[in-house]
């Protein structure tokens, strides 16, 4: 038997290391940012033991019958996602610098006011909301006054467990230019009248999962009407000249406004339809007046990366 040792690769002189690391973040809901990766920082998220960044926990639900084996699969839920960070915080100023660290870190942690953990490398990242979770205890080893640093166990959740990526969006369409018919010469130009433009009206969803968009209507819009596979959102009102008419359909806080005021309730009950993931989707817009339509979706995925 014969054995060989070899070293690994190295890269060449001045070029840079095939592998990167992730690049960690936290935006606080109270306007903080930490980049929890920068050890001068003097608050840093430790590599080893991080949960949160693989899938979420997954509930299928499915059917049997005793006359056919197996199982029908009948559709899955993602629970709410569990995120632990193992922090380092710690000072070579003196104890007085430590201390402020540490007040300012955990007071970016509450119980329903959300931050977001930012996760990512080369200028990619994905998000995923998070609220603090208060039910750990903690054993200090050493006087971290005395000492300059400490480690901690923070523990956190995501009730939303999907990664958002880059809002995606697409529009607006509208009526074509009028295209000149006659020129009488030092009079005004006639042109055929302008004719709605939304045949190629279509968006992609690069996610993982269904992704409810936002549709943003601009006035004059005497009637319009938008929807995704057949399912249409009839607008029962007109939008004027200037006005801008925004809706979120996400079923977990479905909202309609008009230039800024809640017009829900106006907007009547809706079936809102998804961008299935990983398809583009042909979208329906029927309108009349000079006005636009666009829209834009947030992906979601089941893992940081």
């Amino acid at each position: 038997m014969v054995l060989v040792f070899a070293s690994p690769p190295v890269p060449p002189d001045g070029s840079p290391g095939a592998f990167q690391p992730l690049e960690y973040e936290w935006v606080a809901w109270n306007g903080d940012t930490y980049s929890l990766s920068d050890w001068t920082s003097g608050i840093v998220l430790d590599n080893r033991g991080v949960e949160g960044l693989h899938f979420p926990q997954i509930t299928k639900f499915s059917s049997t019958s005793h006359v056919v084996p197996g199982k029908r699969l009948r559709g899955w839920r993602a629970e709410a996602r569990t995120v632990f960070w193992p922090i380092q915080i710690w000072s070579d100023a003196g104890s007085v610098e430590w201390l402020d660290r540490a007040l300012r870190f955990f007071a970016t942690l509450h119980p329903l006011r959300e931050g977001r953990w930012r996760v990512g490398a080369n200028g990619q990242w994905r998000e995923l909301a998070l609220t603090g979770v208060f039910d750990e205890s903690h054993a200090y080893l050493m006087d971290p006054m005395l000492e300059g640093w400490a480690p901690f166990a923070v523990k956190l959740e995501a009730a939303h467990p999907f990664w958002t990526g880059k809002p995606v969006k697409a529009g607006p369409w509208g009526l074509s230019d009028g295209v000149d018919f006659i020129d009488p010469g030092g009079a005004p130009s006639f042109h055929v009248s302008a004719a709605a433009s939304f045949s190629s009206a279509a968006i992609t969803n690069p996610g993982d999962v269904d992704a409810y968009p936002i549709w943003t209507l601009v006035g004059p819009l005497p009637t319009v009407s938008v929807g995704i596979g057949g399912r249409v959102i009839d607008v029962p009102f007109s939008v004027a000249d200037g006005e801008t008419l925004r809706i979120d359909t996400d079923p977990r806080n479905v909202t309609a406004t008009l230039d800024g005021a809640d017009v829900t309730a106006d907007l009547g009950f809706q079936q809102f339809a998804p961008i299935p993931p990983g398809a583009q989707a042909s979208l329906d817009i029927v309108t009349s007046g000079a006005g636009a339509v666009s829209i834009e979706l947030t992906p979601l995925y089941l893992r940081a990366f």
